[in-house]
């Protein structure tokens, strides 16, 4: 257990293995590896003051929230950490500090100093900036269309255009981009497809989804699938390997499961290429940077749910084709959208 959970090990009283080990199975990879990764946290900094970090006082708990918001840490990390705090202490049948009222109002005193938004992925729209995604004629700056036509005929390029075009397609986050499997792809009526997610953020129990897939990709998927010799089986999106013959010329090899760390740097390849290509427009260089900075892997999400909104779909539509079981998130995604919709840009805008 104290390769698990360090400072559970160091309690005075014993902890059940059993539960940590429950724990662990009942929790998805994600919570599990930053539940770990906040007690570690926490414990250096009890460790570093002779603190007791479980059973915790309140005291200790307001302290060590309140230092992590002066060393900059956002309100959304404290509640992580909170959470975790109370978590650690549910695991060792220990009374949990953070239910206190000093806790309480600590964290709530720092939400209000620090503020509660969160940066939001910069969203990656099919068409670009565009009033109406159906009805623009063309791609218009940075957008998932440019970088589609910028995405090169070899088999890296092959891969990218089909992974580009699916997640923007699904608006799947990229821990479940990376978990699609050949046998998850299924064929629909138009060229069309269907994709089974098994398993998503808001389905840790497993229940599954479809997503649908446009003809574009499931085009896309034909001509990444021949290149992995027809693959019926397996993860579909895979690491590339390049070696170069004695003429220079590139051999790629496919290898295992693309990591979700990978998807953001394709996009970002991606967008570079079409940067190269000239396809972005005229945008200078401070914006582009800017653009690459914000840009990842939850852009595509963002973007899609962006296009959802300003072709006229309604939110309760929004929310069954990504999947959401809160509209918190997708009406926040819509807000800038919003604003150019409002009542002041009706009138302010032919003033």
């Amino acid at each position: 257990m104290s390769a698990l959970i360090p400072i559970l090990a160091e309690m005075p009283v014993s902890v059940d293995p059993m539960v940590v080990d429950a724990a662990r199975r009942a929790m998805s990879e994600n919570s599990w590896r930053a539940l770990r990764a906040d007690a570690r946290i926490f414990g250096a900094w009890c460790g570093a003051r002779g603190f007791v970090a479980v059973p915790a006082l309140p005291a200790t708990v307001a302290g060590f929230l309140r230092e992590q918001a002066a060393a900059g840490k956002k309100a959304a990390t404290l509640a992580r950490y909170t959470a975790s705090i109370a978590r650690l202490h549910a695991l060792a049948d220990q009374p949990d500090p953070t239910r206190t009222e000093l806790v309480r109002l600590e964290l709530k005193a720092q939400r209000r100093a620090l503020g509660v938004r969160q940066r939001q992925a910069r969203g990656l729209r099919f068409r670009g900036e565009v009033a109406d995604p159906l009805a623009a004629a063309g791609p218009v700056g940075v957008c998932v269309e440019a970088m589609l036509a910028a995405a090169g005929e070899d088999a890296a390029g092959t891969r990218n255009r089909a992974l580009l075009s699916l997640a923007f397609d699904t608006g799947l986050r990229r821990s479940e981009i990376v978990a699609i499997g050949w046998g998850h792809v299924e064929r629909g009526h138009g060229g069309g497809g269907r994709l089974f997610v098994p398993r998503s953020k808001a389905d840790q129990e497993g229940a599954g989804a479809y997503a649908y897939l446009s003809a574009r990709t499931m085009a896309a998927l034909a001509d990444w699938r021949a290149l992995c010799g027809g693959a019926r089986e397996g993860p579909v999106f895979r690491r590339l390997h390049r070696a170069r013959d004695q003429a220079g010329t590139s051999i790629w090899t496919v290898g295992t499961r693309l990591t979700a760390q990978s998807v953001t740097l394709v996009y970002r390849a991606m967008l570079d290429a079409a940067h190269d290509q000239g396809l972005l427009g005229m945008i200078d260089a401070a914006d582009y940077d800017a653009w690459r900075r914000a840009l990842t892997a939850h852009s595509t999400r963002v973007g899609l749910t962006q296009d959802l909104f300003a072709s006229g779909q309604d939110l309760a539509g929004i929310m069954q084709a990504l999947r959401w079981k809160s509209p918190a998130q997708p009406a926040r995604y819509a807000q800038a959208l919003a604003v150019e919709a409002n009542a002041a840009a009706k009138v302010v805008g032919k003033l």
